[in-house]
């Protein structure tokens, strides 16, 4: 159950991130400032760093466009099940089987967002890409699957370092601190 859980959420916080990278063309006017990179927001970004003409540009939103209808209605379909969960668990209640019910509506509308994703990745890649900008794709893939390794090193450190946490917690409480 708990490993179940852990993957729904890190498959929602793919299919929100990947959201949030499709809607960043929609928000691209008023820059992507906590970065300071002179694009607009992630989709620039990579833009940026692919080096992708007007042209190609023009293609990656004519495909995003075709595709736009069907992730709207599985993020509505998300969102609907993440309405039927707050109220399934509301005021602390909690059926583990309409939970669990839920969880798996909610699964199934991640991984049909994941394969709309990887849908639309495929072809950009086969159909805009150079073989150059294919092979500086591959390594911005790389990059990014790095840094999701290490914040997942990091957070495990964090969960398996309890007598860390309590050592710091016991410094700051304790009296000498204090008087001092």
């Amino acid at each position: 159950m708990k490993r179940f859980m852990i993957w729904s959420s890190v498959a929602l916080l793919l299919v929100a991130i990947s959201i949030i990278v499709a809607r960043a063309d929609g928000f691209g006017r008023h820059r992507w400032g906590g970065q300071r990179w002179s694009h607009h927001g992630p989709l620039g970004y990579v833009a940026h760093e692919l080096n992708l003409s007007n042209a190609q540009k023009s293609r990656i939103k004519s495909m995003w466009e075709a595709e736009r209808p069907t992730v709207a209605s599985l993020v509505q379909e998300l969102a609907s099940e993440g309405k039927e969960m707050v109220s399934a668990t509301a005021q602390g209640s909690f059926d583990e089987s309409k939970v669990q019910a839920i969880a798996v509506r909610q699964g199934e509308t991640v991984a049909k967002l994941l394969v709309e994703k990887e849908r639309l990745k495929s072809k950009i890649y086969t159909t805009v890409l150079t073989p150059e900008q294919r092979t500086k794709a591959d390594e911005l893939q790389k990059r990014w699957l790095s840094r999701l390794n290490h914040v997942a090193a990091r957070i495990g450190a964090v969960a398996n370092d309890t007598t860390g946490l309590q050592g710091r917690f016991r410094r700051a409480n304790s009296p000498g601190l204090v008087g001092e």
